[in-house]
């Protein structure tokens, strides 16, 4: 163990977005097992919902969007740091928020190694700076370096989120009433569901559950699906900490960012073109006449669609 905490409760600070968050849920339980630590997660209120069950959580502060706004966080960091004055605080954001409070924490402050400026490097020079040592350490493995000397296995880092029985029969039942079938009937190729937010177009195949499920009844759902098919996405993470296969469509933001699902049953479709990553979050406008996720014909995806479920 790289840091000695001293303790047998920890604090634990990540606000965003919501795949980092799911990220830490597989480290929180390789520390549990590991170093026997329980941890109290302090994140937002729309993100609370993935450490619900979870064996290494103590407690879970969720923060509401008022509570975050400029002034009222000040208060929001003093109320923390006294409510939590006897545990040190992990921050795993790195963030203007973090470190405000942490200036304000009374014990221990530990923050783990974003590397943000290998990152712009890496990104600037075109991958011509960084790319081995990004590669070295997936995110997962970067907050685990935080109290943990040497590299651990991607695979015992994965995300896991934590169902209840009752939390799968009914998105069993949910399912059930989308795609009703009787036993008379015989069902060819498999049932379609689109899920996530946003706004879904028009006259598109399959059902959707676009905008209709909480953050834990989606987990639910995934569940219980054979595949998922996504971008680089929060349901991607999610997928993979329930263990449901997952094929990732990755286009503006590429392995070094250490993002790659790392299930057993995750596959990765991607283009190399010198222009990926675009920026950090791959929300630049691209100038391609062909962009990186057009470049992923169809009849690709299909192919792998049909390897999966075979």
């Amino acid at each position: 163990m790289k840091i000695p905490l001293n303790s047998n409760t920890a604090v634990i600070f990540r606000l965003s977005a919501m795949g980092d968050v799911a990220l830490l849920t597989g480290v929180l339980s390789y520390w549990n097992i590991a170093y026997h630590t329980k941890f109290i997660v302090i994140t937002r209120a729309e993100w609370a919902a993935l450490f619900e069950n979870h064996p290494a959580i103590a407690g879970i502060e969720a923060l509401s969007k008022e509570s975050l706004e400029r002034r009222e966080y000040i208060h929001t960091c003093r109320k923390l740091a006294e409510k939590y004055a006897d545990f040190p605080l992990l921050d795993m954001h790195g963030s203007t928020r973090s470190r405000l409070l942490a200036h304000q924490w009374r014990t221990s402050v530990y923050r783990y190694n974003k590397m943000p400026v290998l990152r712009r490097l890496f990104l600037w020079t075109k991958g011509k700076i960084g790319r081995n040592a990004l590669l070295e350490k997936n995110v997962c493995q970067r907050y685990a370096s935080l109290l943990c000397e040497d590299p651990i296995p991607r695979h015992l880092l994965k995300p896991r989120i934590f169902l209840d029985e009752e939390e799968k029969d009914d998105a069993r039942h949910l399912l059930s009433k989308l795609f009703p079938c009787s036993d008379a009937e015989l069902r060819v190729g498999y049932d379609l569901v689109w899920v996530g937010k946003g706004e879904l177009p028009e006259n598109m195949y399959g059902k959707s559950l676009v905008n209709k499920t909480s953050l834990r009844e989606l987990c639910a759902v995934l569940s219980q699906c054979s595949l998922l098919i996504t971008g680089d996405s929060g349901p991607m993470h999610l997928a993979d900490g329930v263990n449901t296969p997952l094929l990732a469509l990755f286009g503006p933001t590429s392995k070094e960012w250490g993002f790659f699902p790392v299930g057993r049953n995750a596959r990765i479709l991607q283009k190399d073109m010198p222009c990926r990553p675009c920026s950090l979050h791959g929300k630049s406008a691209c100038r391609q006449k062909e962009n990186c996720l057009e470049k992923i014909r169809n009849e690709e995806i299909l192919e792998e669609v049909k390897k999966m479920l075979a």
